[in-house]
């Protein structure tokens, strides 16, 4: 895997992290599938107690809010809300209403009407349409002001009613329409939605055909201060929370993703300059060894070739002067004689062909004529025919060296098919810029392991072979400013030289 598709896939997986956390985080700030919320209300009430009386006298009433789920289908939650008021000195209840509700956990809204049933996270200086348990009926929620209780941040909202039908809170008067007027007040910390303080006044009346009657009830509630201290210690607490699922933890997440797809690079980078070094000091190794070795074989080349020659010219003295009386067995030999002085010859110029450093004497030449003058100078066995290409190109080369890499190509693939039928083509075609020359043989093909190296110097599979006429190619190919690779099966050599 390269620097780029691990830079690439180390931030799809920061990124995938961080949605996996945002869905998370929606999950928490959701309605709980175990909801309660439970508040306090006190304050003073006077009651009508029978139709032909006076409203009491004032009294203390203490009420009692609490919603809790029933029941959940999938985001729908069935929220039971019951409020519960007692006259604290006689304990005796004086109102009593149960109502349900299915709410959506998500948008925190009535299933049926679209109308808040509590206050979404992330309240906004907004009015808000509301059914709220206190209220019993749909009513607008009118942002005021913001505010502070107990130091924490709150946004009050206001409302007003009127003609509201509360003729079931009142079962004393069953026969009776019974309408209620009022107003309220409620304090809401507004990151997290929660309900830290709500107040209510109201007016209970009769209605007979349409025309107001005698007052039923009249009294005002508001949170009691300890119902109110643990709503605001609440709020502070699911504050806190919200700031670290909405800030520090995407941070840190960020941050470690960073840090760990930081270190992945170093590392790749440290890794990579590390087989860079150790390349380096092979290749230093390798060179100064080559070195050496062109030292000692540019010397025994020199000392080979002439005895060599002084053999072959012995030879041709002696075929000469014996005409055609020749012994059975010198007929026989001399031939081998003459193909094993070729064979050193030809590994000598392979030697220095590679060891030694020649200026480029680059013309204008014609690809396809280097190609013929190649195939005329190779001995090719009758079992593989060569196929050149019918188009012709030129470009600037040295003609010399651009023959022997092409003659070592060609050489290599007839020993890659050996004394099977094969056959070599050779193919040429015009890029941009550049001129595109393929080799291919149908040998067995180069093992996947060897693949890698066929270019390094030395290396070779075959039992003769000196290891350097194919990085002799490389090297004549690379002088001209061009490229050379190979894939195989089929083994396919491609060269790329610039034609400008």
């Amino acid at each position: 895997m390269n620097f780029k598709t691990k830079l690439v896939v180390g931030i799809l997986a920061i990124v995938s992290i961080m949605v996996i956390y945002g869905m998370f985080v929606n999950e928490m700030k959701k309605l709980p599938i175990n909801y309660e919320f439970i508040s306090e209300q006190e304050g003073k009430d006077r009651l009508l107690n029978n139709l032909v009386g006076n409203l009491s006298e004032p009294f203390g009433i203490r009420e009692t809010l609490q919603e809790n789920v029933i029941n959940a289908t999938g985001d729908i939650l069935k929220i039971n809300s019951t409020i519960l008021g007692k006259d604290p000195m006689t304990n005796k209840i004086v109102f009593y209403n149960a109502h349900t509700f299915f709410v959506d956990r998500t948008t925190r809204k009535l299933q049926s009407t679209n109308e808040y049933f509590t206050f979404p996270p992330n309240v906004q200086k907004n009015d808000y349409d509301f059914f709220h348990p206190m209220i019993f009926s749909e009513t607008p929620f009118v942002f005021e002001r913001v505010d502070n209780i107990d130091g924490l941040q709150v946004y009050d909202f206001s409302c007003k009613y009127s003609g509201v039908d509360v003729s079931s809170s009142h079962p004393q008067f069953s026969s009776k329409e019974i309408l209620s007027d009022g107003s309220c007040k409620i304090s809401v910390e507004p990151v997290t939605g929660i309900t830290v303080s709500f107040s209510k006044q109201w007016d209970d009346y009769f209605v007979n055909n349409g025309v107001r009657g005698d007052d039923v009830e009249i009294g005002e509630k508001h949170t009691t201060d300890y119902s109110k201290n643990i709503l605001v210690d609440t709020a502070k607490s699911t504050k806190t929370l919200y700031y670290f699922l909405d800030l520090v933890f995407p941070s840190l997440i960020s941050v470690v993703g960073i840090a760990i797809l930081f270190v992945i690079l170093l590392f790749d980078k440290t890794k990579n300059q590390a087989k860079i070094i150790i390349n380096t000091q092979k290749e230093m190794i390798k060179k100064e060894k080559l070195s050496v070795i062109g030292e000692l074989t540019a010397k025994l080349s020199h000392d080979l070739r002439n005895p060599l020659s002084v053999i072959r010219l012995t030879i041709q003295a002696i075929e000469l002067r014996i005409n055609n009386k020749l012994d059975p067995k010198l007929e026989e030999y001399l031939p081998i004689i003459n193909e094993e002085i070729s064979r050193i010859n030809h590994q000598i110029n392979q030697v220095l062909g590679f060891v030694k450093t020649r200026p480029l004497n680059k013309k204008l030449i014609s690809v396809s004529n280097i190609l013929e003058d190649s195939v005329r100078n190779l001995s090719i066995p009758k079992n593989i025919s060569i196929k050149l290409p019918e188009n012709d190109f030129t470009l600037m080369a040295d003609r010399i060296q651009m023959s022997v890499a092409f003659t070592n190509i060609l050489l290599n693939a007839i020993d890659e098919i050996g004394e099977n039928e094969g056959r070599i083509i050779v193919r040429t075609k015009s890029g941009k810029n550049n001129l595109i020359i393929e080799f291919e043989d149908s040998g067995d093909g180069i093992q996947k392991e060897n693949i890698g190296k066929i270019f390094e110097p030395l290396f070779t599979t075959k039992q003769t072979g000196t290891g350097l006429g194919l990085s002799s190619v490389r090297s004549i190919i690379e002088s001209h400013g061009g490229t050379i690779s190979v894939k195989s099966p089929p083994t396919v050599f491609t060269i790329i030289l610039p034609q400008n």
